[in-house]
């Protein structure tokens, strides 16, 4: 007889993923996790080969190289500066340490469902504020707030609409939110978002603000495979955390290529300015083919089709000439598919591709 698990997991849908194969296809162009479709720093992948002697040994568990090598890229105090396997990681602590039960988190529609996932396993609510113009509305969150309201969630860019926050948005959010209230911020598509009227959130939390910043390396870095996250947050967050997390989840190589890649930034400014050239190039491609194509200020392209039908028909016929896009029916948006931006020879492929089947 099976142990029966807790209701509230019992419940809980599971996280889906893009397919990895298609079968009886041999070349296969993965546009469907967000994956960089770039080689990353050669200085990473050689550290990464240079480490083979280092397996039988456990990594530094304060991730010291790491956290530094940040600080002094991003001008950041090393001190409130923390590492997990992934952001994903990140988030589940964060959950773990802040949700429980009679806890209220607001989130905005579109917003990123794993960290929803992980606030519900904990028990807490989860408040859905609607996005009528496909990006978070500000007002709408301020207004949600409750007694109850622990947490408010916000990506930016967004996944999977690619909307990014004005500066000033930002801003705004932070001063309608009381301050025992903590903001998290998940900047995962950072490095691809406009510079001159984004904001990162790392003056915030220098001013003492309650914020967390979450980044990764796993999109425009491309090390999504050896798992290395971070965020930058107030010094009782960073304590929190290293009250709870696995000590060694961080890989050595995944530490040491981390560190190569974030002090390589002419290299990951080469790769930011040719994703972005590509998405722009694929949007307006797309565009003139009659699509809906929203801007985005990530490394994909939320793409709306004229119904659910014709949406999961091409991602059907894109299937079966091995290229694999997002269905974005897990955010309502039925109508749609989110593909990311891959190769300058697969958004080749998949451009033509999509001229033959509309």
């Amino acid at each position: 007889m099976p142990t029966t698990p807790r209701e509230s997991i019992s419940r809980l849908p599971s996280y889906t993923m893009a397919p990895m194969s298609v079968p009886g296809v041999n070349r296969i162009i993965q546009l469907g996790q967000n994956e960089l479709g770039i080689a990353p720093s050669p200085a990473a992948v050689e550290v990464v080969k240079r480490l083979a002697g280092e397996l039988p040994r456990y990594p530094d568990m304060e991730h010291s190289s790491l956290r530094r090598a940040i600080a002094d890229v991003h001008g950041l105090n090393v001190e409130n500066i923390a590492c997990g396997a992934g952001s994903m990681e990140l988030m589940g602590l964060l959950a773990t340490i802040y949700c429980e039960k009679g806890v209220e988190v607001i989130v905005s529609q579109f917003g990123y469902k794993f960290f929803q996932i992980q606030c519900a396993v904990a028990g807490a609510d989860m408040i859905i504020v609607p996005e009528p113009d496909m990006c978070a509305d500000i007002d709408a969150i301020a207004a949600a707030v409750t007694d109850a309201t622990r947490l408010v969630f916000v990506v930016n860019p967004n996944n999977p609409t690619g909307t990014t926050l004005a500066r000033v948005s930002l801003r705004r959010l932070r001063d309608a939110i009381p301050d025992n209230i903590l903001i998290i911020l998940d900047g995962a598509y950072a490095e691809f978002a406009d510079p001159g009227n984004y904001d990162n959130g790392f003056d915030l939390v220098d001013a003492g603000a309650n914020i967390v910043v979450l980044r990764t390396f796993s999109k425009a870095y491309g090390l999504a495979g050896l798992r290395v996250g971070w965020l930058y947050g107030p010094a009782d967050v960073i304590q929190a955390i290293a009250n709870v997390r696995a000590p060694n989840s961080v890989t050595t190589q995944g530490l040491a290529a981390a560190e190569a890649a974030v002090r390589d930034q002419s290299y990951l400014s080469k790769v930011v300015d040719e994703i972005i050239e590509l998405r722009e190039n694929s949007r307006a491609t797309l565009q003139s083919i009659g699509l809906q194509v929203y801007p985005s200020g990530g490394n994909f392209l939320l793409v709306r089709f004229t119904s659910t039908e014709q949406a999961n028909t091409i991602c059907e016929k894109l299937l079966q000439v091995g290229i694999i896009v997002r269905p974005m029916d897990s955010y309502g948006l039925s109508d749609c598919l989110r593909i990311t931006i891959g190769s300058r020879d697969e958004m080749s492929v998949l451009q033509s591709s999509m001229k033959d089947f509309l």
